[in-house]
């Protein structure tokens, strides 16, 4: 697993140059690249999952799949059994996430101030700034040891996820996209393997 958490520490800053297209890669933000680099290459590698593709919740005890539960109308991710969706403030959750492993800034290329990237163990929580608040757009998952609320994680199946989650979604490629009034949920396949895992905000 430890090509595909290098694969998304990287897409994960990435995303900070996706609102422009011509966005210069400074000396500050090659630091944030090196600097996350020497953070992964530190972390002691997340034990491997031996997923049978019988969509095997026991990765998630803590938040089981339970079919009884009501659909909520946006996704919704849970970080140390605290809810987050898209467009939250961030410094409504700091107190109950806890400080970040690290924090990495640029320059927002869509909004006035500064698009923040927040480390925490398995996830990165990325932000867009409006006036003095900093309001979530994506987040990133970086390792096996976190799952989605229905129980899907960095190596499980796909077929896992068509239990979890429907066929309810749009393709492009190697990407398949949940969509949940403001909120997208995708899942980046390898084969049978799901690889990555992002949630997002739909800008209009």
């Amino acid at each position: 697993m430890k090509k595909f958490i290098y694969l998304f520490l990287a897409f994960g800053l990435m995303l900070f140059l996706t609102a422009c297209q011509d966005t210069e890669i400074t000396p500050e933000l090659q630091d944030a690249f090196t600097e996350v680099d020497a953070v992964a290459a530190a972390s002691p590698e997340p034990a491997e999952n031996h997923d049978t593709g019988d969509n095997d919740t026991s990765h998630n005890e803590e938040h089981p799949v339970n079919p009884q539960d009501p659909e909520p109308t946006e996704f919704i991710f849970l970080l140390n059994s605290v809810p987050i969706h898209m467009d939250q403030d961030m410094e409504e959750l700091l107190p109950q996430l806890g400080e970040p492993l690290g924090i990495f800034e640029a320059p927002s290329c869509a909004f006035d101030g500064i698009d923040r990237i927040f480390g925490f163990p398995g996830v990165d929580i990325l932000t867009y700034p409006i006036g003095d608040r900093d309001l979530i757009h994506t987040i990133n998952f970086r390792d096996d040891s976190v799952t989605t609320t229905k129980g899907i994680y960095l190596g499980s199946s796909w077929a896992d996820v068509l239990e979890a989650y429907g066929s309810d979604y749009s393709q492009d490629v190697n990407m398949f996209q949940f969509t949940r009034g403001q909120t997208t949920l995708s899942f980046f396949l390898d084969g049978d393997m799901v690889i990555g895992i992002i949630y997002a905000l739909i800008m209009d």
